[in-house]
């Protein structure tokens, strides 16, 4: 009997290690061929699931979205604004190497109206769901209920986006990183208008 492929768990697979690929050497160094070696399969079976390295590395991109997403559900339902905005930073081996895709991605997104178009989509889905966070907490009592849910979770957004950009090149636990995140902190608190950490 014939063995039956997964195909989506196959092209998570290969986006996974389009991602490992990426980050250790580059989006250079990402081709079907090198790709296929890194997962261990035939440049072939690569080829049945994506036809070109731009779809080998639109797949990875949704690859980054979906374990952020799994991280978000996996935090605690009284999980602050900066604990979220922690699960998207380059703290451990594999939230840094999404930071070094999606960093290399937007580089080259700036010259590729499609691939930018593909960015804005996610950030516009992160930003709804930062935003609809806010707006449960301002209902709480949390944050103050003046401030736009929508202009918070745009600022938010960028404020990660620039910490980690300065965390990819600091090493992780070090003084200098450790300083950033009560930075972060701080500008968290100020930006959502409260005196303590949520």
């Amino acid at each position: 009997m014939p063995r039956v492929v997964d195909h989506d768990e196959r092209r998570r697979v290969i986006a996974g290690a389009v991602l490992r690929l990426a980050a250790r050497e580059g989006l250079e160094a990402v081709s079907i061929r090198s790709v296929a070696a890194e997962c261990g399969m035939s440049a072939g079976a690569v080829q049945k699931h994506f036809a070109t390295k731009e779809d080998m590395m639109l797949r990875a991109l949704e690859l980054t979205e979906e374990r952020l997403e799994r991280r978000y559900a996996a935090l605690p339902d009284d999980a602050g604004v900066g604990e979220h905005i922690r699960q998207a930073l380059p703290l451990d081996e594999e939230r840094r190497e999404e930071a070094i895709v999606i960093t290399a991605f937007t580089a080259r997104a700036a010259n590729r109206a499609d691939w930018g178009r593909f960015l804005a989509e996610g950030y516009l889905a992160v930003q709804d769901s930062a935003a609809e966070l806010l707006r449960r907490a301002q209902a709480d009592g949390l944050l103050p209920a003046d401030r736009d849910a929508d202009d918070m979770a745009a600022g938010l957004t960028a404020l990660s986006d620039g910490f980690s950009l300065r965390l990819l090149q600091l090493p992780p636990g070090s003084p200098e990183a450790d300083r950033l995140l009560r930075a972060l902190d701080a500008s968290v608190r100020a930006l959502l208008g409260v005196a303590s950490s949520w």
